[in-house]
């Protein structure tokens, strides 16, 4: 990757990379660590194992890809936020379906940008997100756009966490899995889970993945 930021500080902006992918995790550090704006403080493939880092990385700026193992992006947002409520998070992913990106939209991140962005625009991305403003990428605020209509009849549909539970069993994460995940009982997600089937109208989880691509809610990856 080549491209010029211009420093807008004296003091390196201290950014953690949390991406599960190591060749692609190793290139961004790589290009991060041209550039004296940003000081690379630390880098993991889990929420989890970047959360343990918090305390001694300090970050000011979290680049998270959405998709993680174990808890996804938003969530290691979440949960970092606890400890370092002052930092900053852009979410680079190549997830582009719509229910996902309106969780982005909701959860507090300031920024979003997808995974084959140019340099100069990832470099866009940083700077907005680092001096505290928001930056979602032209993709991002065009599938929102497109599908506002049908995000708007999903709110009304399924309530926030509903969506949330949804996401989740969509990925394949049991009730208990989905329970610790999101910080609730494995009863709760169960109540969650059957709500889901009966707004949905669905008599099982086939059937439940089924009519939710239907309902173009979510895309099951």
């Amino acid at each position: 990757m080549t491209t010029q930021m211009t420093p807008l500080a004296t003091t390196p902006v201290r950014v953690l990379v949390v991406e599960d992918m190591g060749m692609f995790r190793t290139l961004l550090i790589n290009w991060l660590e041209g550039w004296p704006r940003f000081e690379v403080v630390g880098s993991a493939p889990s929420g989890e194992e970047a959360l343990a880092m918090m305390h001694t990385a300090r970050p000011d700026l979290a680049i998270v890809d959405l998709q993680l193992p174990g808890m996804d992006g938003l969530e290691f947002v979440r949960a970092a936020r606890q400890v370092r409520p002052q930092m900053h998070a852009l979410v680079l992913s190549s997830l582009v379906d719509p229910l996902a990106l309106t969780r982005v939209r909701e959860s507090g991140v300031e920024g979003y940008i997808e995974k084959d962005a140019t340099p100069e625009q990832l470099a866009a991305a940083l700077e907005a997100v680092a001096g505290g403003r928001l930056f979602y990428s032209a993709r991002f605020n065009e599938t929102l756009a497109k599908e506002g209509a049908k995000a708007q009849a999903v709110g009304k549909i399924l309530s926030r966490r509903e969506q949330e539970v949804l996401t989740h069993v969509l990925a394949g994460r049991t009730s208990r899995e989905i329970a610790e995940l999101i910080g609730l009982s494995p009863r709760t997600v169960e109540f969650h889970r059957a709500n889901l089937m009966a707004k949905l109208g669905a008599n099982n989880l086939a059937e439940l993945v089924v009519n939710a691509q239907r309902s173009t809610l979510a895309h099951f990856k």
